[in-house]
């Protein structure tokens, strides 16, 4: 009776040996395909591929440990691929790297991406991105990115700087209109800082855009520490209107 048991088990034994990664990918709990990162991020650029240049209007609240800065209102103006000129009477501390909308800024032929996990972020499902900027000139050692929800979008963006400072971003979006075209835009931005304790703020640079005219309240922002936060409401988006070049000029 053993000889047969053992005559009958002898094949399947045989074949777990051999082919043990066939039972395993069937029912193992990773079996599901990870993400890829590259296909990943240009899905979520495809949709504005035709975006060459839009303007808007932000009105911020601002809270700064430290600083007392008064609400603003500015005009921002984009043009592809990562151009910007903000318009505004006040001074306006907007984070470069990370408040500013720009749907080419994680274009994976610019940044290294891995995708890390897939987690609950406020009750949705998203998958959690790793992104490493290539170009040396982008201050900002790596960001961390959770996209989801469908269409697919950016959620919230996490960055550390070189020197120190971190940002988190959050996101929601509405539909916006624009002749016979309609495109998923922000609606609203709540940006939380955290800047480095004991030490003049070498990030402060990265609260406006490079072409920012005002200038006033620079010195202020280098004595900024602890925690900050920015509410950014978006209205009248205009897409595709022909920016002029000239606008984007370094002022002399």
């Amino acid at each position: 009776m053993n000889a047969l048991i053992k005559q009958r088990l002898l094949p399947v034994a045989l074949f777990l040996l051999l082919f043990p990664t066939t039972v395993s990918s069937q029912e193992g709990p990773d079996a599901k395909s990870r993400p890829d990162p590259r296909r990943v991020f240009t899905d979520l650029a495809n949709p504005y591929r035709n975006l060459k240049d839009y303007t808007v209007r932000i009105q911020t609240k601002v809270n700064m440990p430290t600083i007392r800065i008064p609400d603003f209102t500015a005009t921002l103006y984009f043009k592809k691929p990562d151009r910007f000129q903000i318009e505004t009477k006040s001074f306006a501390p907007l984070p470069r790297n990370s408040g500013l909308f720009n749907p080419f800024q994680f274009d994976p032929e610019k940044n290294r991406i891995a995708y890390q996990r897939t987690e609950s972020l406020n009750g949705v499902q998203a998958d959690l991105y790793r992104v490493e900027p290539l170009d040396s000139k982008i201050m900002v050692r790596y960001f961390t990115i959770w996209t989801g929800e469908s269409p697919a979008r950016i959620l919230q963006v996490e960055s550390l700087s070189f020197r120190g400072t971190k940002g988190i971003v959050k996101l929601s979006y509405r539909n916006v209109e624009q002749g016979s075209e309609m495109w998923l835009l922000p609606d609203k931005v709540h940006v939380h800082l955290t800047f480095p304790e004991g030490a003049p703020n070498a990030d402060a640079w990265s609260l406006t855009t490079k072409d920012n005219p005002v200038s006033g309240g620079m010195r202020q922002l280098d004595e900024v520490s602890g925690e900050g936060d920015l509410d950014l409401a978006y209205s009248d988006w205009q897409v595709n209107t022909g920016l002029d070049d000239r606008l984007f000029e370094k002022k002399k």
